[in-house]
């Protein structure tokens, strides 16, 4: 019985292993997923008899590699994922008689969802969810209240978004509604933190956050050429660089007028001349007594007079030269420059950029540079860092000697184990399979063959002429015959054996 139990648990794994290495290579097609759009895509794989594995709480599903490319494009053509919420494909399956306060909740929904499944494309996001809420249009500008919107993201393990990301999300939102500003958007994280700021406030405590990261940048980008500029001299990890800046972030815009009084030009000229013509006739005589008596006495006669008049008019304008400019100067600017360096020593018996140690690994001796060395250096960073002596720039070369277990490399072990990459994991289980079926054929199946063959022969090989009943088989037994005889005469006749023992058991003989 146990060899043949044996022989049935090693045909049995012989099976399972036959199965298990003709079973498909499974891989990702979706993960991450929510409980509707699960359940959604499980239902299309049915549908299509696909088969499939749930793993992660039904949020991760996995299918045959072969399949996985042709499966995500079948699912995107019909709308899977949804990426949680709603979309706009709610419209597609409008009906007929449907209000419009219906119509103006299913639009913000849509809306919500749109926005959300947008936001989530971000690799260091998670999940995200978007509330919007927009009031209804009202008679009076005064009385109409402003739109709002609220976003909460589910960030990833150990992400965290850029300044430059959160305000992304909130101009995306508030460029997707109607009315909605973008000091009306918040964004919060899945712990409730507030990630976003009202726009345009700047921290009158110091820098606000996109002002920090350009420093950051500037200091990181000096820090760059310096370090590139010394490993090249001094040799791989054998200089550390700092640097620290004070930038000038002040917004300044200059409107200067200026007029040059010796400068002038005619601007407008304009010339008249007035001529005037005229006779003047005197009636009467001269004043006095003659001119007074009656008419028929002697009388002078009438005097006349004559006057002609010519005048010109000539007007001239004069423009005085003026300049006018305006200076808006850049924000950002470097004020002051501070940089520390510290540049390692030379070892005995090397250059400059070989390791502390022999290939032995016997310590060197350690020397410092040069002052002439670190003088040379001192100007190579001056350089690199663009020196100001009217910004009162700061530099300090420092000569130490590094700590050797920081500088070693790792081990080029780390990297050989390495796992291998997924194209050659059927070919992996394909050869684990087949040599756990021959290790089971020769190294079980065959000894318990070889022992069935080996018991059945034994069997039928000749056997002594033994007696048939209980009666003979008693008499046998106490006729004194030797022990293997006796053995023999048991097994060719085992139920009168049986019969003799048990008399024997009652009688007590």
């Amino acid at each position: 019985m146990i060899i043949l139990v044996a022989l049935a648990g090693s045909i049995a794994g012989l099976i399972a292993i036959a199965l298990w290495t003709q079973q498909p290579d499974m891989q990702v097609l979706f993960t991450n997923l929510n409980p509707e759009d699960a359940s959604g895509i499980v239902d299309k794989l049915k549908e299509t008899k696909v088969p499939y594995e749930t793993t992660g709480g039904g949020t991760t599903i996995l299918v045959p590699s072969a399949q996985v490319h042709e499966l995500r494009l079948q699912l995107a053509t019909q709308g899977l994922p949804h990426g949680g919420g709603v979309g706009f494909e709610i419209f597609d399956r409008s009906s007929i008689g449907m209000s419009d306060f219906v119509q103006k909740l299913n639009y913000r929904r849509a809306l919500q969802g749109e926005l959300a499944r947008t936001i989530a494309q971000m690799p260091e996001i998670e999940r995200a969810r978007v509330h919007l809420a927009t009031p209804e249009r009202r008679l009076f500008s005064n009385d109409e209240n402003r739109a709002r919107a609220s976003v909460v993201v589910s960030l990833r393990n150990g992400q965290a978004l850029a300044k430059s990301q959160v305000n992304g999300i909130v101009h995306l939102v508030s460029s997707s509604v109607e009315g909605l500003q973008v000091k009306d958007v918040t964004v919060v994280d899945g712990h409730g933190r507030l990630l976003s700021s009202a726009a345009g406030s700047d921290d009158a405590a110091g820098l606000t956050g996109s002002q920090l990261e350009y420093q950051r940048t500037v200091e990181k980008d000096i820090e760059t050429r310096i370090q590139s500029m010394l490993e090249r001299i001094v040799g791989v990890n054998k200089a550390v660089v700092r640097v620290s800046s004070i930038l000038d972030f002040r917004k300044v815009e200059t409107t200067e007028e200026k007029y040059d009084p010796n400068s002038q030009v005619v601007r407008s000229e304009q010339r008249g001349q007035e001529k005037a013509n005229g006779v003047n006739g005197v009636s009467g005589g001269v004043p006095g007594v003659q001119s007074n008596v009656p008419e028929g006495a002697a009388q002078e006669p009438a005097q006349t007079s004559s006057n002609a008049n010519q005048t010109k008019n000539e007007t001239v304008n004069y423009e005085i030269s003026r300049t006018v400019s305006r200076v808006v100067e850049s924000t950002g600017s470097i004020k002051q420059l501070s940089v520390a360096v510290l540049v390692d020593g030379i070892y005995e018996g090397s250059k400059a950029a070989e390791g502390e140690k022999t290939s032995s690994g016997a310590a060197k001796k350690y020397a410092a540079r040069s002052e002439e060395d670190m003088k040379r250096i001192e100007e190579i960073v001056k350089k690199a860092m663009g020196y100001s002596a009217e910004r009162q720039d700061q530099v300090q070369v420092t000569n130490v000697q590094f700590d050797i277990a920081t500088e070693e490399p790792p081990t080029q072990g780390v990297e050989a184990a390495a796992e291998p990459t997924n194209s050659f994991t059927p070919y992996i289980r394909y050869g684990v399979g087949g040599g756990l079926f021959l290790l089971i054929l020769f190294m079980v199946v065959r000894p318990l063959m070889a022992m069935l063959g080996t018991v059945g022969s034994s069997s039928e090989g000749p056997t002594p002429q033994l007696p048939a009943s209980v009666s003979q088989v008693e008499a046998s037994i106490a006729g004194g015959k030797p022990r293997s005889q006796i053995v023999d005469m048991a097994r060719g006749n085992p139920d009168a054996t049986t019969v003799v023992v048990k008399q024997w058991l009652k009688t007590g003989s």
